[in-house]
């Protein structure tokens, strides 16, 4: 009997499921098992996080909630290209078809994020000019390296199981949150500004089960078990650093008084 991963999340919110075709999945052998265990802690800490929280609770200021949103766009919006960048490296028809459906389905969230960020008042100009902070270009960086570097499996356990898994509680919290601001400063969030997060909150998400798949029929040896259990837990504390910098930095206050990031080696 096949073992479904159930991510965590911060919420009980209920969407409805993604309409499609279903593929059905090898069961978790121990290795995978003890991978989902020692990555949780890197998800909590993620769901934990002050932005996540304040978010849901739809107290996270308006500078911060444009901040972050600016911020995780050339992020949103590259990820189709780290996905293109592991079709060579698939060994079979299955792999290669989840890695090309997956770019057009990116593709389309890029466009969805820019909804969003249109609903918060942000223009076209200020996603094009934004400096991005160096905590989320190192973000960036390190997905541009465990892709192209690394192999399938690698690529897999840090991108689209860790970082998309751990976005589905995200996108569950932030749903939350937004009703908090409507009509605030303008701000009108039509059903276009909710497509990305409502995507992303779909309970029974593909994505990172297909990569748990892929992972599996691609991964032959103790020391690739290892790297993937690495990246995977890389990306997170990445994912965190990233979050936390963009907290911090448009914090109508200086919280750095109140609190001590604690960033991973």
């Amino acid at each position: 009997m096949s073992q479904l991963l159930t991510f965590s999340s911060p919420s009980n919110t209920s969407v409805e499921p993604p309409v499609g075709k279903r593929r059905s999945f090898s069961p978790h052998p121990p290795w995978i098992v003890q991978l989902i265990n020692e990555l949780d802690p890197y998800q909590q800490r993620v769901f934990n996080c002050p932005l996540v929280k304040d978010t849901s609770r739809g107290t996270l200021s308006l500078e911060q909630m444009r901040g972050w949103l600016m911020q995780l766009y050339p992020f949103i919006a590259t990820f189709p290209q780290w996905i293109a960048l592991n079709i060579t490296k698939a060994p079979e028809a299955f792999a290669r078809e989840i890695l090309i459906d997956n770019v057009r389905v990116e593709k389309w969230h890029a466009k969805q994020w820019m909804d969003m960020t249109d609903a918060f008042g942000i223009t076209r100009e200020e996603l094009r000019d934004c400096s991005v902070l160096p905590e989320v270009e190192a973000l960036t960086h390190y997905m541009w390296s465990v892709n192209l570097r690394g192999t399938l499996a690698e690529s897999m356990g840090a991108m689209t199981y860790a970082i998309e898994g751990t976005t589905q509680g995200i996108a569950r919290a932030v749903l939350e949150g937004f009703p908090h601001y409507e009509g605030r400063d303008g701000i009108h969030l039509t059903k276009r500004a909710y497509a990305w997060m409502k995507n992303h909150a779909r309970y029974d998400e593909a994505h990172p089960l297909e990569a748990l798949e892929i992972i599996i029929r691609s991964t032959d040896s103790e020391p690739l078990k290892d790297k993937v259990t690495h990246a995977a837990k890389r990306s997170m504390e990445y994912f965190y650093i990233a979050l936390d910098a963009c907290y911090r930095k448009f914090s109508p206050i200086d919280v750095s008084v109140f609190q001590r990031s604690t960033h991973a080696a």
